[in-house]
C-alpha cells in the first residue's frame, strides 16, 4: 500500500516538475522581449533624467570647459528669474484654457459622431485630420490663417471688421495659438471618448430610457459623465502634460514674442541651453522645476476627478 502511494506521489511530483519546465520557455521568451525595451528606456529615459539632475547641481558650460558644483543655486535662480515666472504664468493660463475647452469639445465630438452611419464615420475622419498633421506643418498653416491676408481676417471682413495681424499682438497672439491647439488636439481626444462611449452597454441606455432619462442633458449627467470618468482622467492627464510642455508651435510661430506674450517654460529652457551659452545647468534645473509642477498638477487633478466609475 505504501509503495503504491509513494509511486503516485512520485508521479505527481514528476508532473509538477514537467509543468514547471514547460513554463520556463515562456518566461525566457518574455524576458527576451522585455530586455530590449528596458535597455531603450534606461538609455533614453532614466539615464538622461539622472544625468540632467546631476547637471542641475553644477555650473555647466561645456563650451568653455567651466564646470563646478553650485548646489541648489540654479534652482533658486530659476525660481527668482522674472523670465521663468512670466513663462510659468503664461503656460498655466494656457493649460487651464486649452485643457478645459478641448476636453469638452472632444466629448462633444464623440457624442455627435456616436452613430454607426456612414456619414458619421466620414465626418469623424474629416474632423480627425488635424490631429495627424505634424505640429510644425499645422503651425505654418496657421501663420497664414492669422495673417493680415489670412482666413480669419477674410471671414471678419464680411462683418466690416478691419484686418489685424493677430500673431503680432500682445493681446491676441496667445489666444490665437490656444485656438490652433484646441483645433488640432480635440479630435485626438475625441477617439478616447468615442471608445468609452462605445463600451457603454446598450442595456444601460435602454434602462435609462425606461427610467425617464430621455433628454440629452439628463443622460449626460446621470449616464455619460459617471461612466466616462476614467476616460476624462486620461484625457485631462494627457492634455495637461502636453499643454505644460508647449514648445514647437511657439518656436515656429512667435518664438516667445511679442514682448514675451507667448513665452513658455520650454522656450526658457531652450534659450538657456542653446541661445545663452553657458547656462545648461540652469536649464536642467528649470526642467526639474517644470517636472515637479506637472507632477503636482497631475496628482491634484487625479484626486479632483476620481477614477471611480459609477
Amino acid at each position: 500500500m505504501r509503495s503504491v502511494e509513494s509511486n503516485i506521489y512520485n508521479k505527481e511530483n514528476i508532473k509538477v516538475r514537467e509543468g514547471k519546465k514547460r513554463k520556463d520557455p515562456e518566461k525566457v521568451t518574455g524576458i527576451i522581449f522585455v530586455i530590449p525595451l528596458m535597455i531603450f528606456i534606461t538609455v533614453f529615459t532614466f539615464f538622461p533624467a539622472i544625468y540632467s539632475f546631476v547637471i542641475s547641481l553644477f555650473h555647466y558650460d561645456p563650451f568653455f570647459h567651466s564646470i563646478y558644483f553650485v548646489g541648489i543655486s540654479n534652482y533658486v535662480n530659476v525660481v527668482k528669474d522674472p523670465a521663468f515666472l512670466i513663462a510659468l504664468i503664461n503656460v498655466l493660463i494656457y493649460t487651464a484654457v486649452v485643457v478645459t475647452i478641448q476636453t469638452f469639445l472632444a466629448f462633444g465630438y464623440a457624442l455627435l459622431f456616436n452613430t454607426a452611419s456612414r456619414i458619421s464615420r466620414i465626418a469623424r475622419a474629416i474632423v480627425f485630420i488635424p490631429a495627424v498633421v505634424s505640429p510644425v506643418s499645422m503651425s505654418i498653416i496657421f501663420i497664414w490663417v492669422f495673417s493680415n491676408t489670412g482666413l480669419v481676417n477674410y471671414i471678419l471682413s464680411f462683418f466690416g471688421i478691419p484686418p489685424h495681424n493677430w500673431l503680432f499682438s500682445t493681446r491676441y497672439a496667445f489666444p490665437a495659438i490656444m485656438a490652433m491647439n484646441i483645433f488640432t488636439t480635440a479630435p485626438y481626444f475625441m477617439i478616447v471618448y468615442s471608445a468609452g462611449l462605445q463600451s457603454i452597454p446598450q442595456e444601460v441606455m435602454d434602462a435609462a430610457k425606461i427610467d425617464g432619462l430621455k433628454s440629452g442633458l439628463r443622460r449626460f449627467r446621470y449616464i455619460y459623465f459617471p461612466l466616462m470618468r476614467f476616460s476624462t482622467i486620461l484625457v485631462v492627464i494627457l492634455g495637461l502634460t502636453g499643454a505644460m510642455q508647449l514648445f514647437d508651435q511657439i518656436y515656429v510661430i512667435t518664438d516667445g514674442g511679442p514682448a514675451r506674450a507667448t513665452y513658455v517654460p520650454l522656450m526658457y529652457i531652450y534659450n538657456r541651453t542653446f541661445v545663452y551659452i553657458g547656462d545648461i545647468g540652469l536649464a536642467a534645473a528649470a526642467s526639474f522645476v517644470l517636472f515637479v509642477i506637472i507632477l503636482v498638477l497631475t496628482i491634484t487633478q487625479r484626486k479632483v476627478i476620481t477614477e471611480r466609475r459609477w
